[in-house]
């Protein structure tokens, strides 16, 4: 894992035809702001090809370290995200739904220093402070609207899937605290798989999770979203770690709306997505880590939120259709 040297954001390519990604059998369309074109490159399969990779690898040198799971791994194995994702399920049949903290242990203590750092040598001003975000039109039609994901979000569901929601995914167990709260504890790299930070394996919490309401010190009105996005279904809460007094180092905020099909253009309603998490800037870093941090570990990361969000809607509807969960009102 490489480390910062101590010492924008996503533009959507104009002028070129926006690219749908089929998944599934479902077209989705990225884009990173709420007016900019749909992205015009595919950021599914070259991502979570890259970021299961890493994982893999890293993966099987915790595994020889600490003597566990040892059987999950064979000679002819790849690194394709298939192949991961049967490795972590095999790992957590033989080791528990907790193995991952031992096995990454080490990564957890390394991204606590470098979101300590981050923290330390930035504004404390969220007004300031720099989203890695994606919306993302997924074209279900029937099948999942967006209250049927919703409460797919807030159920079992959601967790039992997370960790094929994305390669860097390794522990999520949530509590619905009540009717529109909940908290989570969660285990899984952010951001940083292209960037020469490198991926942050993070163990944090997200205290309460809940209905943003903007205008605040910690919710500024800057972060609100357009008046289509229902506040019924959004949802806010800090990203804070499990160490070292519990620090916030992120802000996350999810939304999904329903997109009908007169709006989006083309035969077929849709859900779109938002995913965003608002970063302390690494504004008083040296420049390059800051152009680091500011351009390219937070673009790996609104990367990361495309997969997970692909992924995710791809298993809700599944599970909505066959009865497993309860995505009805």
């Amino acid at each position: 894992m490489h480390s910062p040297r101590l010492c924008s954001l996503l533009v959507a390519a104009a002028g070129a035809l926006a690219v749908t990604e089929t998944h599934g059998g479902v077209d989705f369309e990225v884009r990173w702001t709420n007016t900019s074109a749909a992205e015009t490159t595919p950021v599914k399969v070259f991502y979570e090809s890259a970021a299961a990779h890493q994982a893999i690898e890293r993966l099987k040198i915790a595994i020889q370290e600490n003597d566990i799971a040892k059987d999950c791994l064979n000679a002819n194995q790849s690194t394709s995200p298939a192949e991961l994702y049967a490795l972590k399920d095999c790992i957590v049949e033989a080791g528990g739904p907790t193995v991952f903290f031992k096995l990454l242990g080490e990564d957890i203590e390394k991204a606590n220093h470098f979101w300590d750092l981050v923290i330390s040598k930035s504004t404390p001003d969220r007004k300031k402070w720099v989203p890695a975000r994606a919306y993302v039109r997924a074209f279900y039609g029937n099948t999942l609207k967006a209250s049927n994901f919703a409460l797919w979000s807030a159920s079992p569901s959601a967790d039992s899937a997370n960790s094929r929601g994305n390669p860097e995914h390794y522990y999520k167990a949530t509590e619905v605290t009540g009717t529109t709260t909940q908290v989570s504890n969660i285990f899984e790299g952010w951001g940083g798989v292209l960037s020469r930070f490198g991926t942050q394996r993070t163990n944090f919490t997200v205290p309460e999770f809940t209905i943003p309401d903007f205008g605040s010190v910690d919710y500024p009105n800057e972060w609100s979203l357009d008046s289509k996005f229902n506040s019924i279904f959004q949802r806010i809460g800090p990203k804070d770690l499990t160490s070292g007094g519990g620090k916030t180092f992120g802000i996350l905020h999810i939304a999904v709306r329903d997109v009908p099909a007169s709006e989006s253009g083309v035969d077929t309603d849709a859900i779109e997505v938002y995913s965003a998490v608002w970063y302390p800037p690494f504004d008083q870093a040296c420049k390059a880590d800051r152009r680091e941090f500011q351009q390219r570990f937070i673009r790996d990361e609104a990367y990361h939120m495309v997969v997970e969000i692909i992924n995710l809607t791809l298993q809700a509807q599944k599970d909505c259709s066959s009865g497993r969960a309860q995505c009805h009102l």
